[in-house]
């Protein structure tokens, strides 16, 4: 409509310039000169009053065209606000989810470091301690104690009860060959299992300071040999034949897992060796299980012999009930014998007797005080009413 406003003020002035020159040239022909300037006055305040026209309407349709630019503009801006709004407000939450993010991020890492600096710090004395366990161990007596001291942890773990499931360094006599197995286990069934906990370590102790892989794989090859060395040992001992009641297996406890794992990665052939020499290696895991069943085995049959007792309680209370109620019978019959014998002496009292010592009272011979008199019993006892009794009387007879 702004565009059109120029053209149409044009038109309208072509229109009055075309309305005057044709007054002008009507007036010009009548050759009056007044009747000229009259016209041309005419002329010129219709069209002040036409550009005026012009101007008002060019002025309401300025304000009309830029209240509606105003109003598309504020419709355009609202549009455009509605639609980035909800991608400012996700902004802003994305914004506020990565601050937090970053925060946590900063604070994890600093936990992190500090968990590290523990680690670092744990793993130095770790491998202090244990370089000085691995010193300690390479003496003979102090692994040999050690070993029985993760033996005597095992027993605990599972229950074990010393002098009744196990007795520890028995001394068993040979012919110029006695021994000291470090435990023996006794079973339900008198039967006995021998245990040995002398495993060999040093060179498995040695690997793990080797500093070199082909060293310390060395190392664990003499470690497995050393194993398979105590092995063919313990088979030679033959406590089968020198323990009353041994089965014929001994088992070879190894305090570590690790130990023995590391026999059977060098040497895979080294589990079949032993059960063949009948020697079951067993790890800290392997032999509680063990020995929990044992431990099991062991309440079962404590459980057998108190319901045995049970029974033979039970039987016996059984027959002493059925003494006392035979007693109890016999002592109900004399009762009644009693009191039928009680009553034949009231009544030979009242028939012999009182009239005879009544006499002396007519004879004024007997005291001021009357004799008293003497009632029957008419309570009877009652029987014994019991089917073993009568069971019992009938085998008897």
């Amino acid at each position: 409509m702004t565009a059109l406003l120029p053209v149409l003020t044009l038109l309208i002035g072509l229109a009055i310039g075309a309305l005057v020159g044709n007054r002008l040239a009507s007036h010009r022909s009548s050759a009056d000169p007044l009747d000229v300037d009259r016209t041309r006055d005419i002329a010129n305040a219709t069209l002040a009053a036409t550009m005026r026209e012009l101007i008002d309407v060019n002025t309401r349709l300025q304000v009309e065209a830029s209240a509606r630019a105003a109003a598309e503009a504020a419709q355009q801006q609202k549009s455009v606000h509605d639609l980035v709004e909800p991608v400012g407000e996700q902004l802003a939450r994305l914004d506020q989810k990565l601050n937090e993010l970053e925060n946590k991020r900063v604070e994890d890492s600093g936990r992190l470091n500090t968990s590290i600096g523990s680690l670092a710090s744990l793993a130095t004395s770790l491998h202090k301690e244990t370089a000085e366990l691995a010193s300690a161990m390479k003496n003979t007596k102090v692994r040999g104690n050690w070993g029985e001291l993760q033996l005597q942890r095992v027993i605990e773990l599972a229950g074990m009860t010393e002098h009744v499931m196990y007795e520890q360094q028995e001394h068993i006599a040979g012919d110029g060959d006695a021994a000291r197995p470090d435990m023996i286990v006794r079973l339900p069934d008198s039967k006995k299992i021998i245990i040995d906990a002398k495993s060999p370590m040093s060179a498995y102790l040695n690997a793990i300071n080797a500093t070199t892989d082909a060293e310390r794989e060395q190392l664990l090859v003499k470690h497995a040999s050393d194993v398979m060395a105590h092995v063919n040992a313990l088979a030679r001992k033959n406590y089968a034949s020198r323990v009353d009641g041994s089965l014929d297996f001994i088992v070879m406890f190894v305090p570590g897992d690790t130990f023995l794992t590391a026999a059977f990665d060098a040497n895979p052939e080294f589990l079949e060796h032993a059960i063949a020499k009948n020697v079951f290696p067993a790890s800290p895991g392997t032999l509680i299980a063990l020995l929990r069943a044992i431990a099991y085995g062991w309440r079962q049959e404590q459980l057998a012999e108190n319901a045995a007792q049970v029974v033979a309680l039970g039987k016996e209370l059984y027959e002493r009930v059925g003494v006392f109620t035979g007693h109890l019978q016999k002592v109900g019959t004399n009762l009644t014998k009693a009191t039928e014998s009680y009553n034949s002496a009231v009544a030979s009292l009242e028939t012999r007797v009182m009239p005879s010592a009544r006499r002396f009272e007519t004879l004024a011979v007997a005291a001021d005080q009357a004799l008293p008199g003497v009632s029957p019993i008419d309570v009877t006892t009652r029987q014994v009413s019991l089917p073993e009794l009568e069971t019992g009387s009938r085998s008897d007879s």
